[in-house]
This record gives C-alpha cells, sequence and structure tokens, in this order.
C-alpha cells in the first residue's frame, strides 16, 4: 500500500511539475533545498506591518527566474547603509514590490541602475504588498533617520490604491494587519486590519518546518497554495470589475488618502526634494494605448505637484514615444509573473534619469 501511495505521489509531482513547466500553471517551484527557513515577506512591524528580516537571504524561484534576495541589517533589501552620509547626495526610495526588485538581481533593479548612472547613493525601503500608508510609515520610523537629501516614491496606483482602503480589508486583506489611514480628509487616524500583528497570516515568530520542507521540496503543496490563492482572488467579484482603483478609476476618499500620504510627507521632509512617480502594469498600458487615453489620477497628481512643490513623473505617459512598441518585452511572461524584467528595469532607469533632476 505504502508503495503505491508513494508511486501515486511520483506520479502527481511530474505531471504538476509538466503544468508549471509548460506554464499552464503558475506556481512558484521546488527549490529543492533547505533555504527559506522562513517567510522573506512578513508582518513583524507593529507600525505598518510588512517587512523583513535582518540579515535574511531567500530565494525565490518561478519559471521565469530565479533570484536570491538579501537583506542589510534593518531587514532593507539593500546594501549595509550608514545612517550619516559619506558625502554623497543620497536619496530614499519607496515603494512596493516592482520598487524592491521582484524577480530581479539588485545589480539589474532601477534603483541600483541609478545609484551606478549618476554616482548618488539610492537608499532601497521599497517593500512587496505595501501601500502608501505603510510606505510613508517605513519612511516616518526607519528611512528617516538616515541623512538623504530626497525622497524617490513609486506609486503602482491598482495595488496601491487597495492596500491604502480599509474598505477592502475584510474582502481582500482579511489576515493582514497593514496600517490604514481612517476617517475623513484631512481628519484621519491610524487603525490596524487586525488588533495585534500576531493574529496576522504573515506573522510567524516561529517558522513551520513541516510546511518549509514540503513549499521547498514539492510540487504538489505548491499546487494546493495556488488553489488556495485562486479562489481567494477569484472569489472577490469587485476585482473583475472595470471600476478596480487604478490610472484610471479611484473614488474621493482614495484620492484624499493619496493626497494626505504626500503632504505628510512634505511635512517630514521640510526642505528636502520629492519625487513621485507612477509606473503601469502591462494591462495598463495595453488598456492605455487601445484608447483609454483618460487618465484622471496623472491629471490630479500634476495638478498636486504644483500646489505642493513636489516633481511628477508618469512612466504611462512615456509610453507615448514608442507607440505601437511591445511593451510585454519589459515585463515577465503574464503566465508566469507580472513584474517587470530586467528590461523593464533599464527602461525605468533611463526614464527616471531622464524625467527627474536627480543628480
Amino acid at each position: 500500500m505504502f508503495i503505491q501511495l508513494f508511486l501515486a505521489f511520483v506520479l502527481l509531482e511530474i505531471g504538476i511539475l509538466i503544468l508549471s513547466k509548460t506554464e499552464l500553471i503558475k506556481l512558484e517551484e521546488p527549490i529543492y533545498t533547505f533555504e527559506n527557513s522562513r517567510r522573506y515577506w512578513a508582518e513583524i512591524d507593529e507600525d505598518f506591518g510588512v517587512w523583513r528580516h535582518p540579515n535574511y537571504k531567500f530565494r525565490h524561484k518561478k519559471t521565469c527566474f530565479d533570484v536570491r534576495y538579501e537583506t542589510n541589517s534593518i531587514g532593507a533589501r539593500d546594501k549595509e547603509r550608514s545612517v550619516v552620509s559619506n558625502g554623497n547626495k543620497r536619496v530614499v526610495l519607496l515603494g512596493d514590490s516592482f520598487a524592491e526588485g521582484w524577480g530581479v538581481n539588485v545589480e539589474d533593479r532601477f534603483s541600483n541602475l541609478l545609484e551606478e548612472e549618476t554616482g548618488s547613493d539610492f537608499l532601497n525601503f521599497a517593500v512587496s504588498g505595501a501601500g502608501m500608508t505603510q510606505q510613508y510609515l517605513i519612511y516616518r520610523n526607519k528611512a528617516m533617520e538616515y541623512d538623504h537629501d530626497a525622497v524617490l516614491w513609486a506609486i503602482f496606483p491598482i495595488n496601491d490604491l487597495i492596500d491604502d482602503d480599509i474598505n477592502y480589508h475584510k474582502k481582500y486583506s482579511y489576515d493582514r494587519y497593514r496600517a490604514y489611514w481612517v476617517g475623513d480628509y484631512p481628519n484621519y487616524h491610524l487603525e490596524h486590519g487586525l488588533d495585534s500583528i500576531q493574529q496576522s497570516h504573515y506573522y510567524l515568530e516561529s517558522p513551520d518546518r513541516l510546511k518549509v520542507l514540503l513549499k521547498n521540496f514539492t510540487y504538489t503543496y505548491n499546487l494546493l497554495r495556488w488553489f488556495k490563492n485562486r479562489q481567494r482572488k477569484y472569489s472577490k467579484p469587485e476585482f473583475q470589475q472595470k471600476n478596480e482603483p487604478d490610472y484610471f478609476y479611484f473614488t474621493e476618499a482614495q484620492w484624499d488618502r493619496i493626497r494626505y500620504n504626500i503632504e505628510k510627507m512634505k511635512d517630514l521632509l521640510g526642505d528636502k526634494k520629492l519625487y513621485v512617480f507612477t509606473l503601469p502594469g502591462e494591462h495598463t498600458i495595453k488598456a492605455y494605448q487601445n484608447g483609454n487615453n483618460s487618465v484622471p489620477l496623472r491629471d490630479s497628481l500634476k495638478v498636486l505637484s504644483g500646489e505642493l512643490d513636489f516633481e511628477y513623473l508618469d512612466l504611462l505617459e512615456n509610453t507615448d514615444t514608442k507607440v505601437g512598441f511591445d511593451w510585454s518585452s519589459y515585463y515577465y511572461n503574464e503566465d508566469c509573473d507580472v513584474h517587470w524584467n530586467e528590461l523593464g528595469h533599464k527602461w525605468a532607469a533611463t526614464s527616471i534619469k531622464e524625467g527627474f533632476s536627480l543628480e
């Protein structure tokens, strides 16, 4: 009986491997090592939620990339940085997974390319799963103590608007602790999605060794996680509608939180420079080039940049210079992953360098 079960499991593993390699399903693949002993992205900060353990190495493997992440002594995916400047101009980068460099090596990430090309230091405090409110709190609680001259803030609209809205919490991120501005502009207060960070699905005081073993060594376990995530995603009909919060649609309340976060950031920065840029996913570019040319978020941020005195750049607008270009080449295969590949980061670095006076 045991032999029959073992053979059935081996056949199942082979079948799922084939489905994954042919990209019929998007799985994180087994790494067949004892690495990744705990979560890389974990809700471990009681102020804002998601961050990373310090001095931790993690291997992220999918069919379209195999990348190792490494954090410094404060949990940032960056090289070790001194609190006191060494004399170079220093820019703090805030953002989510695109700015963190999901799926690419650090040397190919746009902040590292900018550091190499401009001679300025780009201190990367971006982290996957954070919206603008959490990013503002990361700056206030972590990045602000480091000497710097400016902040470069990357906004990915479709994620950041949702991640900032507590009205989506129960259906979209009910097991997350993340911080939200709650109330009416400008009279907000901070609330968290859960009563304590220990209640978060992404909080682990000690790793579950069995789950780590199954995830690292079997396709079957990763397939079960894939099914769970798809069920969770597609059981939320509001996220399949045209009016998902993004470049093209947002509510007044969502815009108020964007404005408030930027105002709060400006208050903290004093005479330091603020650069804000919005970045599109591949689907956004397709919609834009197929005639959805009204971009109210961009228009609103352009007006706000004049009112609050910060520089603003929209990478979606930069696509106008390459009409008809196959933008899919700048992103991983959407059947595997939706983030920028190395070409996408190179394009972002060039666009940011040309669009802002960062040097």
